[in-house]
């Protein structure tokens, strides 16, 4: 029966591996896993994209500063010309008038313009600055969710291999027990019904075992995703979640900086207010007087069309000058747009107030999550080890006819409920402490 449910398992677990089991695997830490994803993630690409765009964005801007130069060519064609009329005293009138002007015109015109007192495209220029850093801190916010995103998936595909442990362990124990009933059974030492519990019992062990073995495979293919790996890359990964309990815990608590300084939620905030005031000082830049130069080159002809082509008279123009707007009266319009400006940013004050302390609130949540789960972890070690002892003791017990098979059950699920659940503080502590980090805005690589 051992050999046969061993079968089982290797079977479903060829299925499930599918063509990755020729493969050999590739060992990541930790490490590993952040610094794949930072190149290989879609969004970190995404994000240098949008750095490239706001690049080329602030460039277009700066254009403004320099001359604008356009040039054009213009045809004419005269289909009534104007005419002239004599009415003076004394000289003979000309009731039928004269014609004036020619029957083409062509012109070749070069045209430059360029702002030399612009109040108002210099404010603008200021916000490219602001449009920069915003930039930034979206690519570090993308940044640090990417690792946040990693380093919770590495710690939960190392909590689904220790679980799959606690069941492997649970389950050779059933199949041990089971073959000790079996012998007794056939010996008559024991009752039928109990080598059907013990069967019975091995079965689910071996349900419980194929169910971790898919949740191992489950995270691992979420952790790939976030790499932008193929999922048909067979990966292992460094260390157990047991090897995180080595670290001071409460040393690190008392030492953590809880200041919200580089939290990019924040920033990020605090950097479309910067925006919002920029804004505001547009608007009133938009009340001062601008000033313009401009230059004019044409060149041009206007025969008749009696004049061969080879003796048409070409001649140029040409015009500069200044150019001063003054703003004087627009309905109110920029007065009220003003006003709107000012009521966002106050209302920003209030809105950033309110995001500073719902951060505050969920970091003293998360620094008390890590407390309590180094709680449940010490506990749970001891509780683990004690399992561990008392399955051994009532296997032992049970060979030698002086424990039940009662006994034995009992010590088989306290043994899988403490390793569970030490396992699970542990993941807790560290996805805490990676939340935590995510909202101090800290990286791995920092």
């Amino acid at each position: 029966m051992r050999m046969v449910s061993k079968m089982r398992v290797i079977v479903l677990l060829a299925l499930m591996a599918g063509t990755a089991v020729a493969q050999e695997p590739l060992t990541l830490s930790l490490d590993d896993c952040v610094r794949i994803s930072l190149e290989e993630n879609p969004t970190i690409k995404i994000a240098e994209r949008e750095m490239e765009r706001v690049d080329y964005s602030n460039k277009e801007k700066l254009g403004a500063l320099f001359p604008a130069i356009n040039a054009s060519a213009t045809y004419g064609r005269t289909l009534q010309k104007q005419k002239l009329f004599f009415n003076i005293p004394g000289m003979p009138s000309n009731p039928d008038g004269i014609e004036v002007g020619q029957d083409n015109s062509f012109a070749g015109v070069l045209q430059a313009s360029m702002p030399i007192v612009s109040p108002t495209l210099w404010a603008s220029l200021k916000m490219n600055g602001t449009e920069t850093l915003l930039a930034l801190e979206s690519a570090r916010s993308s940044k640090i969710t990417l690792v946040n995103s990693v380093t919770k998936a590495y710690y939960a595909v190392l909590l689904a291999q220790d679980s799959y442990d606690v069941f492997e362990r649970a389950y050779k124990s059933a199949a041990d027990n089971a073959k000790v009933i079996e012998s007794k059974f056939k010996q008559g030492a024991t009752s039928e019904f109990e080598w059907i519990r013990a069967d019975v019992q091995v079965r689910n062990a071996l349900t419980n075992l194929v169910s971790a073995e898919s949740a191992v495979e489950l995270s691992k293919h979420q952790l790939k995703m976030l790499m932008g790996m193929d999922f048909k890359t067979v990966i292992a990964l460094k260390g157990k979640l047991s090897e995180f309990e080595n670290l001071v815990f409460s040393e690190t608590l008392q030492k953590a900086n809880l200041s919200l300084d580089r939290n990019v939620d924040l920033n990020q905030f605090d950097i479309r207010a910067k925006q919002l005031k920029q804004s505001l000082e547009v608007q009133k830049a938009s009340w001062l007087p601008t000033l313009a130069a401009s230059f004019q080159y044409q060149y041009m002809s206007q025969p008749n069309d009696d004049v061969k082509l080879r003796d048409y008279y070409w001649f140029p123009t040409s015009n500069a000058g200044l150019s001063l707007s003054i703003p004087i009266f627009q309905g109110g319009a920029k007065h009220y747009k003003k006003k709107q400006l000012e009521v966002q940013i106050k209302s920003m004050e209030h809105q950033r107030e309110n995001l500073k302390r719902s951060l505050e609130l969920q970091a003293v949540s998360l620094t008390d999550n890590m407390i309590k789960a180094i709680e449940k972890m010490e506990s749970g070690k001891k509780a683990l080890i004690q399992a561990d002892k008392a399955l051994s003791i009532s296997q032992k017990m049970y060979e030698v006819g002086m424990g039940t098979y009662l006994d034995v059950n009992n010590a088989e699920l306290g043994y899988v409920q403490a390793g569970l659940s030490y396992n699970q503080s542990i993941y807790d502590f560290m996805s805490a402490k990676t939340d935590l980090e995510k909202l101090l805005g800290v990286m791995v690589s920092d």
